[in-house]
């Protein structure tokens, strides 16, 4: 009886935590969705997952839960690359300035853990 009840408590800690992450990562891709981003990437870092993390001129970071870049994408952002997404838009676009211009390079759809329709009410 004593194993079952340390199983059934160690599943029910394993699915609270499950939870959590989930519940977490809707709010900060609810938070993404109604915010607006417009910056040009002053630095580039990679996690150890291997996600992009950029950088502006102010040195505030942003690294997205419905965005995600990574190093292995082979993307080509780099340095002075600007990044746009207006408030309530579903897509992010990484614009590069050519001849003294920003034209748009590449544009990124939602591809984070959860799903854009859960959280673009």
């Amino acid at each position: 009886m004593d194993r079952r009840k340390t199983v059934f408590s160690l599943m029910i800690f394993f699915v609270t935590i499950l939870v959590f992450i989930f519940i977490n990562a809707f709010i900060k891709s609810r938070q993404e969705y109604t915010n607006k981003y417009d910056f040009i990437i002053d630095k580039i870092e990679t996690d150890a997952k291997g996600y992009l993390i950029f950088s502006d001129s102010l040195n505030n970071q942003y690294s997205f839960a419905s965005y995600n870049f990574t190093e292995f994408d082979k993307l080509g952002i780099s340095v002075g690359d600007r990044v746009f997404k207006d408030s309530y838009s579903k897509n992010m676009t990484i614009n590069r300035k050519m001849k003294n211009e920003y034209k748009t390079y590449y544009i990124q759809k939602p591809n984070g853990m959860i799903p854009f329709l859960l959280y673009s009410y």
